[in-house]
């Protein structure tokens, strides 16, 4: 069953004649009862009843004529959708991100985007960067925005821009107040985690390893805010995004340890799909992206390196 063959079967029906049907449809009479005959046959029934100067109905015809009326519809629905989506005036972008950047760097670029775009419809999610990064791979995701490094290879990334990771404790705490402190000098400490694949959590580990620090006790969080919690409540220390405390220093909710070894630094990457199609809803967070920060590719050697 043909969309033209209903076109034509439609025409037929509503005018009750065939030469105006072919008119109409700019086909010749005899195309127009072909298409009539082939679509009968297709249905298995008679569709109209045809005298020397006219046409009507049978009853499988007028369920068809409904029906096709119906059809027709949607698809010329569908085709005026697709000119708008083609002209910019609607789009639909699912943006995923990792906690940090989710929570303390979107939020403002998002209000932005949703005020400039209120017809995209905009869809945004948090997870773990294992998941996020899957769900961009499978294309459930268009793109994200991560901190950390890459877990796959498959995706393209773009930085964003630099995340310094610093150690933090109670404001109250001799920790705050003392000279740069060796690393070691933290092993007795209390240290407050986030959640088994974060990669604050792989950094923290990491930097342990380096230095030899050899904590005793740990406590995990699942996301950043509750390690901040965590920190203000006097339970430990806990190495955190510098982003993620602005508001807390200013208010000394929270302090920096002071350490002798540098830490850690990461980036703030966008990936997507080296082979994803972009629409206009997509293009244009990248353009608002690329306004706000200096995106620069990621090399593959840098990105498994990256943190």
């Amino acid at each position: 069953m043909e969309l033209r063959q209903l076109r034509t079967f439609v025409a037929v029906a509503e005018l009750r004649h065939f030469a105006r049907a072919a008119s109409l449809c700019n086909l010749s009479q005899p195309a127009v009862s072909h298409q009539i005959a082939l679509l009968e046959g297709e249905v298995g029934a008679k569709l109209l009843n045809r005298a020397a100067r006219r046409v009507s109905l049978t009853v499988a015809g007028e369920v068809l004529l409904e029906e096709a009326r119906r059809i027709l519809g949607a698809v010329d629905r569908a085709h005026e959708r697709m000119q708008e989506v083609a002209r910019g005036a609607v789009g639909r972008i699912r943006l995923g991100a990792t906690p940090t950047p989710g929570l303390y760097l979107l939020p403002p670029l998002l209000a932005s985007y949703r005020s400039e775009h209120e017809s995209y419809d905009l869809r945004f999610e948090i997870g773990p960067i294992h998941a996020i990064a899957e769900r961009v791979a499978r294309n459930d995701l268009d793109m994200a925005i991560v901190a950390g490094v890459l877990p796959s290879g498959e995706l393209q990334a773009r930085s964003l821009s630099q995340d310094e990771l610093v150690i933090i404790a109670p404001p109250n705490s001799p920790l705050t107040r003392a000279r740069a402190l060796k690393p070691n000098q933290l092993d007795a400490e209390a240290w407050l985690l986030r959640e088994e694949g974060s990669d604050t959590r792989r950094q923290t580990v990491m930097w342990w390893h380096r230095h030899r620090v050899a904590p005793t006790r740990t406590m995990t969080f699942d996301n950043p805010d509750a390690v901040k919690r965590a920190v203000m409540a006097g339970l430990g220390v806990a190495m955190v995004s510098r982003l993620t405390i602005a508001e807390d220093l200013a208010s000394r909710r929270v302090a920096v340890v002071p350490v002798k070894t540098g830490l850690p630094a990461r980036e703030f990457l966008v990936i997507d799909h080296p082979q994803k199609h972009h629409g206009a809803a997509c293009r244009a967070m990248l353009e608002l992206l690329e306004g706000t920060f200096p995106l620069r590719a990621v090399s593959s050697r840098s990105r498994k390196g990256a943190d």
